[in-house]
Protein backbone atom coordinates (compact mmCIF):
# COMPACT_ATOMS: atom_id res chain seq x y z
CA UNK A 1 0.00 0.00 0.00
CA UNK A 2 2.77 2.45 0.97
CA UNK A 3 4.64 1.79 -2.29
CA UNK A 4 1.51 2.56 -4.33
CA UNK A 5 0.99 5.80 -2.44
CA UNK A 6 4.62 6.81 -2.95
CA UNK A 7 4.46 5.93 -6.68
CA UNK A 8 1.35 8.01 -7.13
CA UNK A 9 2.86 10.99 -5.33
CA UNK A 10 6.09 10.79 -7.33
CA UNK A 11 4.19 10.51 -10.61
CA UNK A 12 2.01 13.49 -9.74
CA UNK A 13 5.03 15.52 -8.65
CA UNK A 14 6.89 14.79 -11.86
CA UNK A 15 3.96 16.16 -13.85
CA UNK A 16 3.26 19.22 -11.72
CA UNK A 17 3.77 22.46 -13.59
CA UNK A 18 3.37 20.66 -16.93
CA UNK A 19 0.38 19.08 -18.67
CA UNK A 20 -0.93 17.83 -15.30
CA UNK A 21 -1.66 21.50 -14.53
CA UNK A 22 -4.49 21.19 -17.06
CA UNK A 23 -7.69 19.79 -15.52
CA UNK A 24 -7.90 16.04 -16.28
CA UNK A 25 -11.45 16.41 -17.58
CA UNK A 26 -10.14 18.89 -20.17
CA UNK A 27 -7.60 16.38 -21.43
CA UNK A 28 -10.22 13.65 -21.45
CA UNK A 29 -12.43 15.89 -23.56
CA UNK A 30 -9.63 16.80 -25.98
CA UNK A 31 -8.54 13.17 -26.45
CA UNK A 32 -12.07 11.69 -26.45
CA UNK A 33 -12.25 11.26 -30.24
CA UNK A 34 -8.81 9.62 -30.43
CA UNK A 35 -9.59 7.30 -27.51
CA UNK A 36 -12.91 6.31 -29.07
CA UNK A 37 -11.37 5.72 -32.50
CA UNK A 38 -8.33 3.74 -31.38
CA UNK A 39 -9.55 2.08 -28.18
CA UNK A 40 -13.35 1.97 -28.39
CA UNK A 41 -13.49 4.33 -25.42
CA UNK A 42 -10.80 2.58 -23.31
CA UNK A 43 -7.83 4.96 -22.76
CA UNK A 44 -5.37 2.15 -21.92
CA UNK A 45 -6.20 0.25 -25.10
CA UNK A 46 -6.19 3.45 -27.16
CA UNK A 47 -2.75 4.48 -25.90
CA UNK A 48 -1.25 1.10 -26.83
CA UNK A 49 -2.77 1.19 -30.33
CA UNK A 50 -1.90 4.83 -30.95
CA UNK A 51 1.67 4.15 -29.86
CA UNK A 52 1.82 1.27 -32.35
CA UNK A 53 0.47 3.54 -35.08
CA UNK A 54 2.98 6.30 -34.27
CA UNK A 55 5.83 3.79 -34.35
CA UNK A 56 4.60 2.44 -37.70
CA UNK A 57 4.34 5.95 -39.16
CA UNK A 58 7.89 6.72 -38.03
CA UNK A 59 9.13 3.54 -39.71
CA UNK A 60 7.29 4.30 -42.97
CA UNK A 61 8.54 7.88 -43.10
CA UNK A 62 12.15 7.17 -42.21
CA UNK A 63 12.94 3.53 -43.03
CA UNK A 64 11.06 2.59 -46.18
CA UNK A 65 12.91 0.26 -48.56
CA UNK A 66 11.81 -0.40 -52.15
CA UNK A 67 12.51 -3.53 -54.15
CA UNK A 68 14.76 -2.22 -56.93
CA UNK A 69 12.52 -3.33 -59.79
CA UNK A 70 9.49 -1.84 -58.04
CA UNK A 71 11.35 1.44 -57.49
CA UNK A 72 12.19 1.65 -61.20
CA UNK A 73 8.57 0.96 -62.18
CA UNK A 74 7.22 3.55 -59.74
CA UNK A 75 9.66 6.19 -61.00
CA UNK A 76 8.72 5.53 -64.64
CA UNK A 77 5.01 5.45 -63.85
CA UNK A 78 5.25 8.80 -62.10
CA UNK A 79 7.11 10.36 -65.05
CA UNK A 80 4.48 9.11 -67.51
CA UNK A 81 1.58 10.27 -65.35
CA UNK A 82 3.18 13.70 -64.90
CA UNK A 83 3.01 14.25 -68.65
CA UNK A 84 -0.21 12.19 -68.98
CA UNK A 85 1.59 9.91 -71.43
CA UNK A 86 -0.90 7.09 -71.05
CA UNK A 87 0.41 5.06 -73.98
CA UNK A 88 3.89 4.73 -72.43
CA UNK A 89 2.29 4.17 -69.02
CA UNK A 90 0.23 1.31 -70.47
CA UNK A 91 3.19 -0.31 -72.23
CA UNK A 92 5.45 -0.30 -69.18
CA UNK A 93 3.00 -2.15 -66.90
CA UNK A 94 4.63 -5.58 -66.40
CA UNK A 95 1.69 -8.00 -66.07
CA UNK A 96 -0.73 -9.09 -68.79
CA UNK A 97 -4.25 -9.84 -67.48
CA UNK A 98 -6.36 -10.54 -70.58
CA UNK A 99 -6.96 -7.15 -72.20
CA UNK A 100 -5.50 -5.39 -69.21
CA UNK A 101 -1.94 -4.64 -68.25
CA UNK A 102 -1.25 -4.30 -64.54
CA UNK A 103 1.22 -3.64 -61.76
CA UNK A 104 0.83 -5.05 -58.25
CA UNK A 105 2.83 -3.75 -55.30
CA UNK A 106 2.74 -4.70 -51.61
CA UNK A 107 4.05 -3.07 -48.47
CA UNK A 108 4.55 -4.34 -44.92
CA UNK A 109 6.66 -3.73 -41.88
CA UNK A 110 9.59 -6.08 -41.37
CA UNK A 111 11.31 -5.45 -38.04
CA UNK A 112 12.62 -1.89 -38.02
CA UNK A 113 12.08 -1.46 -41.80
CA UNK A 114 9.05 -0.96 -44.03
CA UNK A 115 9.51 -2.92 -47.24
CA UNK A 116 7.76 -2.45 -50.59
CA UNK A 117 7.93 -4.97 -53.41
CA UNK A 118 6.09 -7.15 -55.97
CA UNK A 119 6.01 -10.40 -53.95
CA UNK A 120 3.56 -10.43 -50.99
CA UNK A 121 5.07 -13.48 -49.28
CA UNK A 122 8.59 -12.03 -49.44
CA UNK A 123 7.62 -9.07 -47.27
CA UNK A 124 5.13 -10.77 -44.94
CA UNK A 125 1.79 -9.96 -46.55
CA UNK A 126 -0.67 -12.84 -46.99
CA UNK A 127 -0.18 -14.84 -50.21
CA UNK A 128 -3.46 -13.48 -51.59
CA UNK A 129 -2.17 -9.97 -50.99
CA UNK A 130 -4.82 -9.02 -48.44
CA UNK A 131 -3.60 -7.06 -45.39
CA UNK A 132 -2.79 -9.27 -42.42
CA UNK A 133 -1.85 -6.68 -39.81
CA UNK A 134 -1.56 -2.96 -39.13
CA UNK A 135 0.29 -1.17 -41.93
CA UNK A 136 0.02 -3.90 -44.59
CA UNK A 137 -0.74 -2.37 -47.99
CA UNK A 138 -1.77 -3.88 -51.32
CA UNK A 139 -1.88 -1.72 -54.47
CA UNK A 140 -2.96 -2.68 -57.99
CA UNK A 141 -2.90 -0.39 -61.03
CA UNK A 142 -4.54 -1.50 -64.31
CA UNK A 143 -4.85 0.01 -67.77
CA UNK A 144 -6.62 -1.10 -70.95
CA UNK A 145 -6.44 0.49 -74.40
CA UNK A 146 -9.86 0.98 -75.99
CA UNK A 147 -11.26 2.43 -79.19
CA UNK A 148 -12.23 6.07 -78.95
CA UNK A 149 -12.36 9.48 -80.61
CA UNK A 150 -10.03 12.51 -80.37
CA UNK A 151 -6.96 10.28 -79.87
CA UNK A 152 -5.99 7.17 -77.92
CA UNK A 153 -8.24 6.20 -75.02
CA UNK A 154 -7.17 4.24 -71.95
CA UNK A 155 -9.38 2.87 -69.21
CA UNK A 156 -7.52 3.28 -65.92
CA UNK A 157 -8.22 1.53 -62.63
CA UNK A 158 -6.59 1.76 -59.23
CA UNK A 159 -7.16 -0.28 -56.07
CA UNK A 160 -5.43 0.11 -52.69
CA UNK A 161 -6.12 -1.87 -49.52
CA UNK A 162 -4.57 -0.91 -46.20
CA UNK A 163 -4.62 -2.59 -42.79
CA UNK A 164 -5.65 -0.15 -40.03
CA UNK A 165 -5.48 -2.42 -37.01
CA UNK A 166 -8.23 -3.39 -34.57
CA UNK A 167 -10.54 -0.52 -35.47
CA UNK A 168 -14.33 -0.86 -35.38
CA UNK A 169 -16.85 1.03 -37.49
CA UNK A 170 -19.08 2.09 -34.54
CA UNK A 171 -15.96 3.60 -32.97
CA UNK A 172 -15.27 5.55 -36.17
CA UNK A 173 -18.80 6.95 -36.04
CA UNK A 174 -18.56 7.82 -32.34
CA UNK A 175 -15.15 9.46 -32.88
CA UNK A 176 -16.66 11.74 -35.54
CA UNK A 177 -19.39 12.76 -33.09
CA UNK A 178 -16.84 13.50 -30.35
CA UNK A 179 -14.76 15.56 -32.79
CA UNK A 180 -17.67 17.80 -33.76
CA UNK A 181 -18.70 18.19 -30.12
CA UNK A 182 -15.33 19.44 -28.97
CA UNK A 183 -14.87 21.66 -32.03
CA UNK A 184 -18.14 23.54 -31.54
CA UNK A 185 -18.49 23.39 -27.74
CA UNK A 186 -14.92 23.31 -26.41
CA UNK A 187 -14.27 22.15 -22.85
CA UNK A 188 -16.45 23.93 -20.26
CA UNK A 189 -14.09 22.80 -17.47
CA UNK A 190 -11.28 24.89 -18.96
CA UNK A 191 -11.75 27.74 -16.50
CA UNK A 192 -9.27 29.22 -14.04
CA UNK A 193 -11.70 29.21 -11.12
CA UNK A 194 -12.39 25.49 -11.62
CA UNK A 195 -8.89 24.25 -12.39
CA UNK A 196 -7.04 25.94 -9.56
CA UNK A 197 -4.17 26.72 -11.97
CA UNK A 198 -3.65 29.34 -14.64
CA UNK A 199 -4.85 28.23 -18.05
CA UNK A 200 -4.42 31.73 -19.45
CA UNK A 201 -1.09 30.68 -20.99
CA UNK A 202 -2.97 28.61 -23.56
CA UNK A 203 -5.37 31.43 -24.36
CA UNK A 204 -2.35 33.70 -24.85
CA UNK A 205 -0.86 31.21 -27.32
CA UNK A 206 -4.14 31.09 -29.26
CA UNK A 207 -4.35 34.89 -29.37
CA UNK A 208 -0.75 35.17 -30.58
CA UNK A 209 -1.46 32.68 -33.38
CA UNK A 210 -4.89 34.11 -34.23
CA UNK A 211 -5.10 37.76 -33.08
CA UNK A 212 -8.47 38.41 -34.75
CA UNK A 213 -10.41 35.55 -33.16
CA UNK A 214 -13.42 36.21 -30.96
CA UNK A 215 -13.51 35.07 -27.34
CA UNK A 216 -15.89 32.18 -28.15
CA UNK A 217 -13.35 30.74 -30.60
CA UNK A 218 -10.42 31.27 -28.21
CA UNK A 219 -12.29 29.37 -25.49
CA UNK A 220 -12.69 26.41 -27.86
CA UNK A 221 -9.12 26.31 -29.21
CA UNK A 222 -7.31 26.93 -25.89
CA UNK A 223 -8.28 23.58 -24.28
CA UNK A 224 -7.40 21.78 -27.51
CA UNK A 225 -3.99 23.48 -27.40
CA UNK A 226 -3.59 22.29 -23.82
CA UNK A 227 -4.44 18.73 -24.91
CA UNK A 228 -2.22 18.73 -28.03
CA UNK A 229 0.48 21.36 -27.35
CA UNK A 230 3.08 20.05 -29.83
CA UNK A 231 0.55 19.71 -32.65
CA UNK A 232 -0.80 23.21 -32.16
CA UNK A 233 2.70 24.68 -31.87
CA UNK A 234 3.48 23.16 -35.27
CA UNK A 235 0.21 24.44 -36.71
CA UNK A 236 1.03 27.94 -35.47
CA UNK A 237 4.13 27.89 -37.67
CA UNK A 238 1.96 27.46 -40.75
CA UNK A 239 -0.76 30.08 -40.46
CA UNK A 240 -3.80 31.20 -38.50
CA UNK A 241 -7.40 30.25 -37.85
CA UNK A 242 -9.59 33.15 -38.96
CA UNK A 243 -12.89 31.81 -37.65
CA UNK A 244 -14.21 28.66 -36.03
CA UNK A 245 -17.77 28.77 -34.77
CA UNK A 246 -20.66 31.18 -34.44
CA UNK A 247 -22.35 30.85 -31.06
CA UNK A 248 -25.96 31.68 -30.40
CA UNK A 249 -26.61 30.17 -27.01
CA UNK A 250 -30.35 30.50 -27.56
CA UNK A 251 -30.17 27.95 -30.39
CA UNK A 252 -29.91 24.16 -29.95
CA UNK A 253 -27.21 24.03 -32.64
CA UNK A 254 -23.88 25.66 -33.50
CA UNK A 255 -22.77 27.06 -36.82
CA UNK A 256 -19.29 25.73 -37.63
CA UNK A 257 -17.43 28.29 -39.76
CA UNK A 258 -13.89 26.93 -39.76
CA UNK A 259 -11.35 28.78 -41.88
CA UNK A 260 -7.55 28.52 -42.00
CA UNK A 261 -5.12 30.80 -43.83
CA UNK A 262 -1.50 29.91 -44.54
CA UNK A 263 0.78 32.76 -43.46
CA UNK A 264 3.81 32.90 -45.81
CA UNK A 265 5.85 35.21 -43.55
CA UNK A 266 5.35 32.93 -40.57
CA UNK A 267 5.82 29.71 -42.50
CA UNK A 268 8.95 30.63 -44.47
CA UNK A 269 11.06 30.58 -41.30
CA UNK A 270 10.45 26.82 -41.15
CA UNK A 271 9.53 25.71 -44.69
CA UNK A 272 10.77 28.36 -47.16
CA UNK A 273 10.63 26.16 -50.28
CA UNK A 274 7.02 25.12 -49.63
CA UNK A 275 6.11 28.78 -49.24
CA UNK A 276 7.80 29.65 -52.55
CA UNK A 277 5.92 26.85 -54.28
CA UNK A 278 2.58 28.00 -52.89
CA UNK A 279 3.23 31.62 -53.83
CA UNK A 280 4.18 30.63 -57.37
CA UNK A 281 0.73 29.08 -57.73
CA UNK A 282 -0.85 32.47 -56.95
CA UNK A 283 -4.20 32.47 -58.80
CA UNK A 284 -3.82 28.87 -59.95
CA UNK A 285 -6.98 27.50 -58.37
CA UNK A 286 -10.19 28.62 -56.71
CA UNK A 287 -12.91 26.10 -56.05
CA UNK A 288 -16.05 25.44 -54.05
CA UNK A 289 -17.99 22.34 -53.02
CA UNK A 290 -21.50 21.84 -51.64
CA UNK A 291 -22.90 18.50 -50.47
CA UNK A 292 -26.64 17.97 -50.17
CA UNK A 293 -29.23 15.23 -49.96
CA UNK A 294 -33.02 15.12 -49.98
CA UNK A 295 -33.09 16.70 -46.51
CA UNK A 296 -31.08 19.81 -47.52
CA UNK A 297 -27.50 21.12 -47.70
CA UNK A 298 -25.05 19.43 -45.32
CA UNK A 299 -21.89 21.47 -45.73
CA UNK A 300 -19.97 23.77 -48.04
CA UNK A 301 -16.22 24.24 -48.51
CA UNK A 302 -13.96 26.61 -50.45
CA UNK A 303 -10.27 26.69 -51.36
CA UNK A 304 -8.38 29.65 -52.87
CA UNK A 305 -4.70 29.45 -53.84
CA UNK A 306 -4.47 33.25 -54.20
CA UNK A 307 -5.45 33.97 -50.60
CA UNK A 308 -4.04 30.62 -49.37
CA UNK A 309 -7.27 30.14 -47.48
CA UNK A 310 -9.62 27.20 -46.95
CA UNK A 311 -13.05 27.27 -45.33
CA UNK A 312 -15.63 24.73 -44.16
CA UNK A 313 -19.19 25.52 -43.03
CA UNK A 314 -21.86 23.30 -41.49
CA UNK A 315 -24.44 23.28 -38.70
CA UNK A 316 -23.81 20.95 -35.77
CA UNK A 317 -26.24 19.64 -33.16
CA UNK A 318 -25.22 17.03 -30.56
CA UNK A 319 -22.05 16.21 -32.46
CA UNK A 320 -23.76 15.59 -35.81
CA UNK A 321 -24.11 17.61 -39.00
CA UNK A 322 -27.71 18.71 -39.53
CA UNK A 323 -28.99 19.84 -42.95
CA UNK A 324 -30.17 23.34 -43.78
CA UNK A 325 -33.02 23.94 -46.21
CA UNK A 326 -34.51 27.26 -47.28
CA UNK A 327 -32.35 29.02 -44.70
CA UNK A 328 -33.76 26.85 -41.89
CA UNK A 329 -31.73 24.37 -39.83
CA UNK A 330 -33.62 21.07 -40.05
CA UNK A 331 -33.20 19.73 -36.52
CA UNK A 332 -36.03 17.25 -37.05
CA UNK A 333 -34.47 15.80 -40.23
CA UNK A 334 -34.33 11.98 -40.07
CA UNK A 335 -30.84 10.54 -39.45
CA UNK A 336 -28.93 8.47 -41.98
CA UNK A 337 -29.96 4.89 -41.32
CA UNK A 338 -27.74 1.83 -41.24
CA UNK A 339 -28.22 -0.91 -43.86
CA UNK A 340 -29.88 1.54 -46.25
CA UNK A 341 -28.16 3.24 -49.23
CA UNK A 342 -28.19 7.02 -48.85
CA UNK A 343 -27.83 9.32 -51.86
CA UNK A 344 -26.04 12.66 -51.89
CA UNK A 345 -25.20 15.18 -54.59
CA UNK A 346 -21.95 17.13 -54.67
CA UNK A 347 -21.94 20.45 -56.57
CA UNK A 348 -18.56 21.85 -57.62
CA UNK A 349 -17.31 25.02 -59.29
CA UNK A 350 -13.68 25.87 -60.03
CA UNK A 351 -11.48 28.40 -61.78
CA UNK A 352 -7.92 27.57 -62.86
CA UNK A 353 -5.45 30.16 -64.17
CA UNK A 354 -2.28 29.00 -65.92
CA UNK A 355 0.02 31.25 -67.98
CA UNK A 356 -2.75 33.83 -68.21
CA UNK A 357 -5.37 31.42 -69.56
CA UNK A 358 -8.38 31.20 -67.24
CA UNK A 359 -10.55 28.07 -67.31
CA UNK A 360 -13.93 28.17 -65.57
CA UNK A 361 -15.61 24.84 -64.81
CA UNK A 362 -19.11 25.35 -63.43
CA UNK A 363 -22.08 23.19 -62.51
CA UNK A 364 -19.96 20.08 -62.07
CA UNK A 365 -22.10 17.51 -60.33
CA UNK A 366 -21.27 14.16 -58.75
CA UNK A 367 -23.63 11.55 -57.38
CA UNK A 368 -22.51 10.06 -54.09
CA UNK A 369 -23.95 6.97 -52.43
CA UNK A 370 -23.20 5.94 -48.84
CA UNK A 371 -24.04 2.69 -47.08
CA UNK A 372 -23.33 2.08 -43.41
CA UNK A 373 -23.63 -1.26 -41.62
CA UNK A 374 -22.61 -2.51 -38.18
CA UNK A 375 -19.39 -3.95 -39.63
CA UNK A 376 -18.32 -1.20 -42.02
CA UNK A 377 -19.29 1.38 -44.61
CA UNK A 378 -19.01 2.04 -48.31
CA UNK A 379 -18.87 5.37 -50.19
CA UNK A 380 -19.02 5.67 -54.00
CA UNK A 381 -18.83 8.89 -56.01
CA UNK A 382 -19.70 9.10 -59.71
CA UNK A 383 -19.30 12.02 -62.12
CA UNK A 384 -20.90 11.28 -65.49
CA UNK A 385 -22.30 14.67 -66.56
CA UNK A 386 -20.08 17.10 -68.48
CA UNK A 387 -19.90 20.45 -66.64
CA UNK A 388 -20.05 23.91 -68.22
CA UNK A 389 -16.62 25.03 -69.46
CA UNK A 390 -15.50 28.53 -70.40
CA UNK A 391 -11.98 29.70 -71.31
CA UNK A 392 -10.76 33.29 -71.38
CA UNK A 393 -7.68 35.44 -70.79
CA UNK A 394 -4.30 36.06 -72.40
CA UNK A 395 -1.57 33.43 -72.64
CA UNK A 396 1.49 34.75 -70.78
CA UNK A 397 -0.50 37.95 -70.36
CA UNK A 398 0.04 38.81 -74.04
CA UNK A 399 -1.85 36.62 -76.52
CA UNK A 400 -5.67 36.39 -76.26
CA UNK A 401 -7.10 32.89 -76.36
CA UNK A 402 -8.90 33.83 -79.59
CA UNK A 403 -5.50 34.28 -81.27
CA UNK A 404 -4.24 30.98 -79.87
CA UNK A 405 -7.28 29.32 -81.41
CA UNK A 406 -6.17 30.59 -84.85
CA UNK A 407 -2.85 28.74 -84.51
CA UNK A 408 -4.20 25.53 -82.98
CA UNK A 409 -6.33 23.14 -85.06
CA UNK A 410 -8.95 23.27 -82.29
CA UNK A 411 -10.12 25.94 -79.86
CA UNK A 412 -8.71 25.64 -76.35
CA UNK A 413 -12.30 25.29 -75.13
CA UNK A 414 -12.76 22.27 -77.39
CA UNK A 415 -9.53 20.60 -76.27
CA UNK A 416 -10.47 20.94 -72.60
CA UNK A 417 -14.07 19.91 -73.27
CA UNK A 418 -12.99 16.79 -75.16
CA UNK A 419 -10.68 15.75 -72.34
CA UNK A 420 -13.35 16.21 -69.65
CA UNK A 421 -16.11 14.71 -71.81
CA UNK A 422 -14.12 11.53 -72.36
CA UNK A 423 -13.57 11.23 -68.60
CA UNK A 424 -17.24 11.92 -67.75
CA UNK A 425 -18.88 9.88 -70.53
CA UNK A 426 -16.33 7.08 -70.87
CA UNK A 427 -15.69 4.03 -68.70
CA UNK A 428 -18.63 2.25 -70.37
CA UNK A 429 -20.90 5.18 -69.50
CA UNK A 430 -19.97 5.13 -65.80
CA UNK A 431 -17.74 8.20 -66.04
CA UNK A 432 -15.32 8.98 -63.22
CA UNK A 433 -15.70 6.62 -60.27
CA UNK A 434 -14.13 7.01 -56.84
CA UNK A 435 -14.86 4.69 -53.93
CA UNK A 436 -13.84 4.05 -50.34
CA UNK A 437 -14.78 1.15 -48.07
CA UNK A 438 -14.15 0.27 -44.43
CA UNK A 439 -14.38 -3.40 -43.41
CA UNK A 440 -13.99 -4.99 -40.03
CA UNK A 441 -12.16 -8.29 -40.14
CA UNK A 442 -14.46 -11.25 -39.33
CA UNK A 443 -11.43 -13.40 -38.49
CA UNK A 444 -9.99 -10.97 -35.94
CA UNK A 445 -7.18 -9.76 -38.20
CA UNK A 446 -6.75 -6.11 -39.06
CA UNK A 447 -9.67 -4.05 -40.29
CA UNK A 448 -9.09 -2.64 -43.76
CA UNK A 449 -9.72 0.53 -45.73
CA UNK A 450 -10.02 0.14 -49.50
CA UNK A 451 -9.77 2.95 -52.06
CA UNK A 452 -10.79 2.45 -55.69
CA UNK A 453 -10.88 4.68 -58.75
CA UNK A 454 -11.71 4.20 -62.44
CA UNK A 455 -11.85 6.64 -65.36
CA UNK A 456 -11.23 6.82 -69.08
CA UNK A 457 -8.33 9.03 -70.10
CA UNK A 458 -7.69 10.77 -73.42
CA UNK A 459 -4.10 10.72 -74.63
CA UNK A 460 -3.12 13.05 -77.48
CA UNK A 461 -0.53 15.74 -78.20
CA UNK A 462 -2.56 18.66 -76.90
CA UNK A 463 -3.59 16.90 -73.71
CA UNK A 464 0.04 16.06 -72.97
CA UNK A 465 1.11 19.66 -73.49
CA UNK A 466 -1.68 20.95 -71.27
CA UNK A 467 -1.10 18.41 -68.51
CA UNK A 468 2.63 19.09 -68.66
CA UNK A 469 2.01 22.81 -68.07
CA UNK A 470 -0.42 22.10 -65.23
CA UNK A 471 1.92 19.65 -63.51
CA UNK A 472 4.84 22.03 -63.90
CA UNK A 473 2.92 24.51 -61.76
CA UNK A 474 1.39 22.03 -59.31
CA UNK A 475 3.90 19.25 -58.68
CA UNK A 476 6.69 20.07 -56.21
CA UNK A 477 10.35 19.95 -57.18
CA UNK A 478 12.98 18.05 -55.21
CA UNK A 479 13.56 20.79 -52.63
CA UNK A 480 9.83 21.28 -52.02
CA UNK A 481 9.29 17.52 -51.82
CA UNK A 482 12.05 17.25 -49.22
CA UNK A 483 10.42 19.94 -47.07
CA UNK A 484 7.00 18.30 -47.46
CA UNK A 485 8.46 15.03 -46.21
CA UNK A 486 9.99 16.86 -43.26
CA UNK A 487 6.67 18.58 -42.48
CA UNK A 488 4.83 15.24 -42.53
CA UNK A 489 7.48 13.67 -40.28
CA UNK A 490 7.41 16.59 -37.84
CA UNK A 491 3.60 16.35 -37.72
CA UNK A 492 3.90 12.68 -36.84
CA UNK A 493 6.50 13.42 -34.17
CA UNK A 494 4.37 16.21 -32.70
CA UNK A 495 1.47 13.80 -32.29
CA UNK A 496 3.80 11.20 -30.76
CA UNK A 497 5.02 13.82 -28.28
CA UNK A 498 1.47 14.76 -27.30
CA UNK A 499 0.61 11.09 -26.95
CA UNK A 500 3.49 10.62 -24.49
CA UNK A 501 2.12 13.49 -22.42
CA UNK A 502 -1.38 12.02 -22.40
CA UNK A 503 0.03 8.58 -21.56
CA UNK A 504 2.00 9.97 -18.62
CA UNK A 505 -1.06 11.75 -17.26
CA UNK A 506 -3.26 8.65 -17.68
CA UNK A 507 -0.63 6.55 -15.88
CA UNK A 508 -0.29 9.05 -13.03
CA UNK A 509 -4.05 9.20 -12.60
CA UNK A 510 -4.25 5.39 -12.52
CA UNK A 511 -1.55 5.23 -9.83
CA UNK A 512 -3.34 7.94 -7.89
CA UNK A 513 -6.63 6.03 -8.02
CA UNK A 514 -4.91 2.81 -6.96
CA UNK A 515 -3.26 4.59 -4.06
CA UNK A 516 -6.59 6.08 -3.01
CA UNK A 517 -8.19 2.63 -3.07
CA UNK A 518 -5.32 1.22 -0.99
CA UNK A 519 -5.75 3.97 1.56
CA UNK A 520 -9.46 3.20 1.83
CA UNK A 521 -8.67 -0.44 2.40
Amino acid sequence: MKMNVISALLAAASLSGSAWAVPPEVLDRGWAASVELAGEGDPDVAIIRMREMADLNRTVLRRMEFHQQTQNFVDQMWENLESFNLSDFYEMLPEQQGQWRALRVYGARQGDRYQVGPDPTAIGVRPDGLPRTLGDVSVQVQAKKIDGSFGDHYLMRGNMQMGVGEMRWPSVQDAAVETFRVVVDGAPAFQIEKSGVSTQQYRDKVIKMNPDLGSEDIDIIAPLWASFPAMWELLSHLGSIDDLVYHDLNKPYRQLKASFTINPERMKAFYPHIVGHLQNMDRLFRGSLRLEDERGELFSAELDSRTLRGTFQAFIADGRIVPIKGGKVMLDAPPIEDDKPWNFTAHMDSTMTILGVVTHINNAKARVQFLSTKEGAKLVGQMSDVPDIRVQGNALGIMPTSMIDVVLPKDIDEIIEEFIAVACKGNEGKGILVGAQFDESPSGDTSTITFKTAFEGLDNFFVRIGMGIVNDRVLPDERVSSELERLIFETQEAFASDLKGFEAIASARKHKNLAANDVKQ
